[in-house]
Formats: structure tokens, C-alpha cells, sequence
């Protein structure tokens, strides 16, 4: 059995102000994009919302491969 701190457990999940600082835009142009499904992963937990940062992190990728590697 292996120990608890042996246990693989997923990063943390973001926050609605960790995503804006990441994506450099506000709060609320977090909120109003997931709204319009353009943000994937979105986790409603009670009345907050968390991202994944593997399923973000994908999606930039994404999109940066897409943009052809602009920023």
C-alpha cells in the first residue's frame, strides 16, 4: 500500500483570478468567455469556478499551433 505522499495527485486547480493573470485579461472576461463556451474545462465547484490547468494549458497550445506559433 503505498503512502499517502506517494500518491499522485493532480495539480490544483485554478482560480478564476489565476486564469485572468495567466491569459493577462480580468475576471470578468474570464466569466463572460466561459459563458460563450471559450474557455474548455470549466468546473463549476458550489458557486465558483476552477480550470484545470492540464486541460488550459492544452488549449493554449492549441491555439498558439493554430495562430501559426504567434503569441
Amino acid at each position: 500500500m503505498r503512502s499517502r505522499s506517494e500518491v499522485d495527485l493532480p495539480p490544483p486547480l485554478l482560480t478564476v483570478q489565476e486564469l485572468a493573470v495567466l491569459l493577462s485579461t480580468s475576471s470578468s472576461g474570464i466569466y463572460s468567455r466561459v459563458a460563450r463556451g471559450q474557455i474548455p474545462g470549466a468546473l463549476r465547484i458550489g458557486r465558483s469556478l476552477r480550470f484545470d490547468p492540464r486541460v488550459i494549458a492544452e488549449w493554449l497550445s492549441a491555439n498558439k499551433a493554430s495562430a501559426g506559433g504567434l503569441p
